[in-house]
């Protein structure tokens, strides 16, 4: 892919035939006269346009270029903006042998506001995953499209859309900050015009307009705005891999190569280590990124420039149209990898700190430590594996450390069965990791089994879960409905299944989560998460502070955790022996400060106060979580 100085800019035309005004698509809908690079793109497509000779006659713009593509539907013209003070518009006019066909009027505004790395998402956070079809129902008047392929809503069908929406988060701002969650990461909300599984929102078939079964651009926007006001930061689920098959560009592709293996379909090995393997021959790289997911979700090519850059612009536009706080990218190391980088760059260039996290769905620790980015090399881990092509993205999934957390919170089979030692040597192998502050970390998500289903229906473990996923280090991120014991049991694995409507988010839902109408045991549940989700609000310990932990030993089977920082000590202490188990919480206290003038801690589930040098017990299958403030 060529580092192309433009930033790409699409505006796209359809017209009926020369002569006749039918605007088809504008994409997107507006520029910023204020942005980095005064420069940029525009690709404009309609019946023939590759044929017209193009005019702007402004003397605040320069027409640099313009560039004929294979299809002689679409011609991209170079832009430069000479005038950066103020917003304004400016025509384009087509015309052939001297007649004008089209005249069209851009508008370039100022940027609203700069948005600074504060803005961005980070390790204080903790992020509320969403599937927003399955959450509330704000609006019933949107159910049904009828533009749409597929029109009908069946909450009894797992596959099928429920009708969730915009509104329906909107009206739960209130619920999600007074839980104590400070970031919304929604599955993709962008048009999904497919005939069947429309509600997943990843076979995206126009990449600049929310579905109006969600509602509105204006009102994502919104969504994000109104979100700020209550301390609640908005996440974009970004698709760059693959589109859907009903995407309109599948009727009039601009080249050939705008797809990888257009013509005789194939399918990803998903072998992802052969981008690392040091021996894989280039076809095995080629049929791990290039090839399809399903035949619904074409593979997009991004070693195409035009594309390239077409993609970096979408990113751009939605981060400064909605002003959003961070992106979360799908099927992340599925795209190229040059391209990834140049993506990452180019955003990072415009809005520095920018928090992007990507999802690479492996347990290797390796392989997840050679796609992030290297943060300065005083803070970084010194053994991170040097990176011969690197993509720069911020932060990634840990599926490794989701992994260990789920083995080691079982019940021990013999005496020297050492569950929870799963556990610690996973955190020991955070130096493969350049940032694990940065990781997210999760216990769930929309992909897979609910966590209360994965233990066993076990509220002991599944608290002792949350307990050390809002203590460790990285940015939590926890599923919707997980507050209130959601679990797949019915259909395990089944997507539909897990993504289940959450209680209370239609008015005739019987139980509603939102008010508590629920069993004793989801209502103990929410409450024991509220209260850790508020307490970690404020602990800064937890938020940037540093991170001891101590090996379990083959006598107890306890695996304890530190975090420090000049205002407080957190100590998180696990039990997954079958006996009760006695510590003295100073023994762990001095191992950051030996002389503590504070000898009371907080312990944290019940509020009571701690002497740290007094014995406590420790159930089995429990943990004991103090912070003692200096």
């Amino acid at each position: 892919m060529q580092n192309s100085p433009f930033f790409l800019l699409l505006i796209f035309f359809h017209f009926n035939s020369f002569g006749q005004d039918f605007l088809y698509h504008v994409e997107p809908l507006n520029w910023w006269v204020d942005m980095n690079s005064p420069k940029f793109e525009i690709l404009v497509h309609g019946d023939r346009v590759g044929e017209c000779d193009v005019n702007i006659s402004d003397e605040r713009i320069k027409l640099i270029k313009t560039i004929n593509l294979e299809n002689s539907n679409y011609i991209v013209l170079g832009i430069q903006i000479l005038e950066r003070s103020k917003a304004f518009s400016f025509d384009i006019e087509f015309s052939k042998e001297g007649k004008l066909f089209e005249k069209y009027n851009y508008q370039l505004l100022k940027k609203s506001k700069r948005i600074l790395a504060k803005d961005t998402y980070n390790s204080s956070d903790v992020i509320y995953l969403i599937t927003p079809d399955r959450f509330s129902n704000g609006d019933k008047k949107n159910d049904i499209v009828s533009s749409l392929r597929e029109k009908k809503i069946n909450r009894r069908k797992p596959s099928s859309r429920h009708g969730g929406d915009i509104y329906g988060i909107i009206n739960h701002l209130d619920y999600i900050s007074d839980m104590g969650f400070t970031a919304i990461w929604s599955t993709p909300m962008l048009e999904n015009n497919m005939k069947n599984l429309s509600y997943h929102g990843y076979a995206i078939t126009d990449l600049y307009k929310i579905d109006p079964r969600m509602g509105t651009n204006e009102l994502y926007k919104e969504l994000s705005l109104k979100a700020k006001e209550k301390g609640i930061k908005l996440i974009k689920d970004v698709v760059l891999n693959h589109i859907g098959s009903s995407h309109w560009w599948m009727e009039d592709l601009p080249s050939e190569d705008w797809l990888n293996y257009p013509n005789n379909l194939q399918f990803t090995t998903h072998t992802r280590e052969s981008l690392h393997d040091p021996y894989a021959i280039k076809e095995d790289v080629r049929n791990f990124t290039d090839g399809w997911f399903t035949e619904s979700m074409p593979d997009l090519n991004q070693r195409n420039p035009i594309l390239a850059r077409y993609l970096i612009q979408n990113s751009l536009w939605w981060i400064e149209y909605a002003q959003l706080s961070g992106f979360r990218v799908d099927t992340y190391s599925y795209s190229d990898r040059e391209f990834l980088n140049f993506w990452n760059n180019t955003i990072q260039n415009e809005y520095p700190g920018f928090n992007i996290v990507g999802e690479e769905w492996t347990t290797d620790k390796s392989i997840i430590g050679m796609w992030q980015k290297s943060i300065s090399e005083k803070k970084s881990n010194s053994s991170v594996i040097n990176q011969k092509f690197p993509s720069n993205v911020p932060s990634l999934m840990d599926f490794p450390l989701n992994e260990a957390i789920i083995k080691s919170l079982k019940p021990k089979s013999h005496k020297w069965d050492h569950k929870l030692s799963i556990l610690y040597r996973n955190m020991a192998q955070d130096y493969l990791y350049p940032n694990p502050k940065n990781m997210v970390v999760f216990l769930d998500n929309h992909d897979m089994s609910r966590i209360y289903y994965q233990l066993n229906h076990d509220l002991d473990y599944w608290k002792m879960a949350h307990s050390f996923l809002l203590t460790t280090r990285g940015i939590p991120q926890i599923y919707y409905g997980t507050e209130v014991l959601i679990s797949d049991s019915s259909k395990p694995g089944d997507h539909g299944v897990l993504r289940e409507d959450f209680p209370g988010g239609w008015h005739h839902d019987k139980k509603n989560a939102f008010t508590d109408l629920l069993t004793d045991k989801q209502i103990e549940a929410k409450a024991f998460l509220k209260n850790l989700l508020n307490w970690r609000k404020t602990c800064s310990a937890i938020h940037s502070g540093g991170l001891k932990h101590f090996a379990p030993s083959y006598e107890n089977e306890l695996y304890t955790i530190l975090r420090y920082d000049k205002r407080s000590i957190v100590l998180l202490v696990m039990n997954n022996d079958s006996k009760k188990k006695k510590i003295i919480p100073n023994n762990y206290f001095k191992e950051v400060n030996s002389k503590l003038s504070n000898k009371l801690a907080v312990d944290i589930v019940n509020g009571k106060n701690l002497n740290i040098n007094n014995s406590i017990s420790i159930n089995s299958k429990s943990f004991l979580l103090l912070e003692l403030k200096y």
